[in-house]
Protein backbone atom coordinates (compact mmCIF):
# COMPACT_ATOMS: atom_id res chain seq x y z
CA UNK A 1 0.00 0.00 0.00
CA UNK A 2 2.72 2.31 0.94
CA UNK A 3 3.79 2.62 -3.32
CA UNK A 4 2.42 4.82 -5.58
CA UNK A 5 3.87 4.23 -8.41
CA UNK A 6 7.06 1.80 -10.52
CA UNK A 7 8.56 4.68 -11.53
CA UNK A 8 9.29 8.05 -10.27
CA UNK A 9 10.19 11.39 -12.33
CA UNK A 10 12.34 13.73 -9.81
CA UNK A 11 14.41 16.42 -10.33
CA UNK A 12 14.53 19.89 -9.67
CA UNK A 13 12.01 22.81 -11.02
CA UNK A 14 11.24 23.02 -14.51
CA UNK A 15 13.68 19.68 -15.42
CA UNK A 16 10.89 18.46 -17.62
CA UNK A 17 9.45 15.94 -15.57
CA UNK A 18 5.47 17.12 -16.47
CA UNK A 19 5.94 17.75 -20.47
CA UNK A 20 7.84 13.88 -20.29
CA UNK A 21 5.09 12.06 -18.24
CA UNK A 22 2.79 13.86 -20.99
CA UNK A 23 4.20 12.79 -23.92
CA UNK A 24 4.70 8.64 -22.22
CA UNK A 25 1.38 8.63 -20.74
CA UNK A 26 -1.93 9.61 -21.36
CA UNK A 27 -1.48 12.01 -18.55
CA UNK A 28 -2.08 15.72 -18.91
CA UNK A 29 -0.31 17.25 -16.36
CA UNK A 30 0.16 20.99 -16.18
CA UNK A 31 2.99 22.48 -17.99
CA UNK A 32 4.62 26.00 -17.71
CA UNK A 33 8.25 27.75 -17.71
CA UNK A 34 7.71 28.51 -14.08
CA UNK A 35 9.23 26.71 -10.93
CA UNK A 36 6.64 24.46 -9.05
CA UNK A 37 3.89 24.37 -11.50
CA UNK A 38 3.63 20.51 -10.26
CA UNK A 39 2.59 21.01 -6.65
CA UNK A 40 1.29 17.88 -6.15
CA UNK A 41 2.61 14.07 -8.32
CA UNK A 42 0.43 13.04 -11.55
CA UNK A 43 0.25 9.82 -12.33
CA UNK A 44 0.35 8.33 -15.81
CA UNK A 45 0.55 4.26 -17.00
CA UNK A 46 2.26 3.09 -19.76
CA UNK A 47 2.54 -0.86 -20.78
CA UNK A 48 0.77 -1.47 -17.13
CA UNK A 49 3.88 0.60 -14.86
CA UNK A 50 2.70 3.78 -13.54
CA UNK A 51 4.96 6.58 -13.53
CA UNK A 52 4.66 9.51 -10.83
CA UNK A 53 5.92 12.99 -11.89
CA UNK A 54 6.88 14.15 -8.29
CA UNK A 55 6.91 18.11 -7.69
CA UNK A 56 10.29 19.54 -7.68
CA UNK A 57 13.14 19.09 -5.27
CA UNK A 58 15.24 22.27 -4.34
CA UNK A 59 18.45 23.10 -1.90
CA UNK A 60 17.04 22.51 0.96
CA UNK A 61 14.14 20.56 0.48
CA UNK A 62 15.18 18.10 3.25
CA UNK A 63 15.59 20.25 6.02
CA UNK A 64 11.42 21.29 5.26
CA UNK A 65 12.37 24.36 2.97
CA UNK A 66 9.38 25.00 0.75
CA UNK A 67 6.98 21.87 0.58
CA UNK A 68 10.34 19.48 0.47
CA UNK A 69 9.61 16.48 2.85
CA UNK A 70 5.84 16.45 1.43
CA UNK A 71 7.93 16.07 -1.83
CA UNK A 72 10.54 13.56 -0.44
CA UNK A 73 7.56 11.37 1.27
CA UNK A 74 6.37 11.18 -2.34
CA UNK A 75 9.62 9.55 -3.68
CA UNK A 76 9.66 7.37 -0.41
CA UNK A 77 6.24 5.40 -2.47
CA UNK A 78 8.16 4.52 -5.96
CA UNK A 79 10.37 1.73 -6.87
CA UNK A 80 12.77 3.30 -9.35
CA UNK A 81 13.90 6.89 -9.86
CA UNK A 82 13.93 8.38 -13.22
CA UNK A 83 16.38 11.28 -12.25
CA UNK A 84 15.47 14.40 -14.80
CA UNK A 85 18.54 16.52 -15.34
CA UNK A 86 17.64 19.48 -18.12
CA UNK A 87 20.67 19.99 -20.27
CA UNK A 88 19.43 23.69 -20.53
CA UNK A 89 20.86 24.75 -17.26
CA UNK A 90 24.42 26.05 -16.02
CA UNK A 91 25.70 23.15 -14.39
CA UNK A 92 23.10 19.77 -15.26
CA UNK A 93 26.13 17.69 -12.84
CA UNK A 94 25.69 19.98 -9.72
CA UNK A 95 21.80 19.72 -10.21
CA UNK A 96 22.04 16.31 -9.70
CA UNK A 97 24.31 16.28 -6.79
CA UNK A 98 21.65 18.94 -4.91
CA UNK A 99 19.11 16.47 -5.61
CA UNK A 100 21.25 13.37 -4.22
CA UNK A 101 21.84 15.43 -1.42
CA UNK A 102 18.65 16.05 -0.36
CA UNK A 103 17.57 12.65 -0.60
CA UNK A 104 20.32 11.36 1.31
CA UNK A 105 19.53 13.84 3.71
CA UNK A 106 15.95 13.36 4.33
CA UNK A 107 16.30 9.42 3.87
CA UNK A 108 19.77 7.24 2.97
CA UNK A 109 17.19 4.36 1.88
CA UNK A 110 16.28 7.15 -0.85
CA UNK A 111 20.12 6.98 -2.43
CA UNK A 112 19.59 3.16 -2.80
CA UNK A 113 16.51 2.69 -4.94
CA UNK A 114 17.49 2.00 -8.67
CA UNK A 115 17.93 5.20 -10.74
CA UNK A 116 18.19 5.95 -14.37
CA UNK A 117 19.19 9.20 -15.16
CA UNK A 118 17.61 11.05 -18.09
CA UNK A 119 18.85 14.24 -19.40
CA UNK A 120 15.94 16.11 -20.28
CA UNK A 121 15.91 19.17 -23.23
CA UNK A 122 18.62 17.58 -25.14
CA UNK A 123 17.17 19.48 -28.51
CA UNK A 124 18.06 22.89 -26.92
CA UNK A 125 21.87 22.07 -26.66
CA UNK A 126 24.77 21.33 -28.55
CA UNK A 127 24.89 17.24 -29.26
CA UNK A 128 28.60 17.73 -28.10
CA UNK A 129 27.62 19.12 -24.45
CA UNK A 130 25.04 16.15 -24.08
CA UNK A 131 27.68 13.51 -24.99
CA UNK A 132 30.08 14.94 -22.20
CA UNK A 133 27.19 14.94 -19.76
CA UNK A 134 26.52 11.29 -20.64
CA UNK A 135 30.42 10.68 -20.27
CA UNK A 136 30.41 11.99 -16.74
CA UNK A 137 27.34 11.02 -15.20
CA UNK A 138 28.15 7.48 -16.35
CA UNK A 139 30.56 7.35 -13.82
CA UNK A 140 28.64 6.58 -11.23
CA UNK A 141 27.74 3.59 -12.84
CA UNK A 142 24.39 4.98 -13.89
CA UNK A 143 22.00 4.12 -17.04
CA UNK A 144 21.82 7.67 -18.55
CA UNK A 145 19.35 7.96 -21.46
CA UNK A 146 19.19 11.59 -23.49
CA UNK A 147 15.81 12.55 -24.48
CA UNK A 148 13.86 15.24 -25.82
CA UNK A 149 10.00 15.59 -25.84
CA UNK A 150 10.38 16.24 -29.48
CA UNK A 151 12.61 13.38 -30.54
CA UNK A 152 10.53 9.93 -31.13
CA UNK A 153 13.74 8.38 -31.36
CA UNK A 154 14.62 9.25 -27.70
CA UNK A 155 11.13 8.73 -26.17
CA UNK A 156 11.25 4.87 -27.99
CA UNK A 157 14.62 4.31 -25.88
CA UNK A 158 12.89 5.83 -22.82
CA UNK A 159 10.17 3.51 -23.16
CA UNK A 160 12.05 0.95 -23.90
CA UNK A 161 13.61 0.99 -20.44
CA UNK A 162 10.48 1.57 -18.55
CA UNK A 163 8.91 -1.76 -20.28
Amino acid sequence: LRLIADFGLIGLPNAGKSSLLNEITNARAKVANYPFTTLEPNLGVFEGKCLADIPGLIEGASGGKGLGIAFLKHIEKVEVLLHCISCETGNPLKDYQTVRNELSKFKLELTQKPEIIILTKTDLVDPGCVMKLIKELKKGNKKVIPVSIYNYQSLEELKKVIK
